[in-house]
């Protein structure tokens, strides 16, 4: 399992060595009335209790660090063990879409059971990056690196060297009227999304962290697991534990 942590894209985006000047994030959850932000403190909380029982009291690795969100390690995970083994991640987010160009990964959005594909990007998890990166994320407050660029043009871009390096230096203003160039906002832009172009320091500490999980993953504790289904009134899964027994424990 791979949990989230402070990133280190916010103080990135906080620093002066932002192009876009956009702060990473920033636009989540910005309207959100009390009830609502009482009602995901009270998530946040719960969350919190379930990431304890699986990092202390199962042997499920869990990847997990201060600086480093969940697709950080899903993707430096999928990086160091593809090769030589069969992986499937489960998740809702599209991002883990672009693991799909490593060899032996599947991708399955729990939501439908259904498993996610590239046909719409030419089976080319380079396209999706490509793609990506000029479209920006606005889910994520992360800036277009060519606002209002039509799809046709990113695949000729992409498909061809001269169509690229033109369009990779051509400028447009922002709405605080600074002078953007595409490449800048693009090269920031795999900074913050491709999962193989994090700051060097930040993949050495990943892969410390994972390496040091898959020696140590801890051990199963049935008695914790049955006093954690207690307090959330988990009837059902308590009724079954023997069956959750064989993905929580080795």
């Amino acid at each position: 399992m791979v949990f989230d942590r402070t990133t280190w894209r916010k103080e990135y985006t906080k620093s002066d060595k932002c192009v876009s000047g956009k702060v990473y994030k920033a636009n989540r959850r910005a309207d959100m009335g009390s009830k609502e932000r009482t009602k995901y403190e009270a998530f946040l909380e719960h969350l919190g209790q379930f990431e304890q029982l699986m990092i202390e009291n199962t042997s499920v690795i869990c990847l997990f660090g201060d600086g480093l969100e969940a697709d950080d390690f899903a993707g430096k995970f999928v990086e160091l063990y593809s090769e030589e083994n069969q992986i499937t991640l489960i998740s809702t987010d599209k991002d883990y879409m672009q693991l799909l160009g490593f060899p032996n990964v599947k991708l399955i959005d729990p939501a439908t059971g259904k498993e996610r594909d590239l046909d719409e990007y030419n089976n080319d998890a380079e396209y999706f990056m490509f793609f990506k990166c000029l479209r920006g994320d606005a889910g994520d407050n992360v800036q277009s690196a060519y606002p209002r660029i039509r799809k046709t043009k990113i695949l000729k871009a992409y498909e061809n060297e001269l169509d690229r390096v033109n369009m990779m230096n051509e400028t447009w203003t922002n709405h605080e009227g600074k002078e953007m160039l595409v490449k800048d906002v693009f090269k920031e832009n795999e900074l913050l999304m491709d999962l193989r172009k994090q700051p060097e320091e930040w993949r050495v500490k990943m892969k410390e962290i994972i390496e040091a999980q898959m020696e140590d993953p801890g051990v199963y504790s049935y008695f914790h697991f049955m006093k954690f289904l207690g307090k959330f009134e988990m009837h059902k899964v308590a009724s079954n534990a023997p069956t959750f027994a064989k993905m929580l424990s080795r």
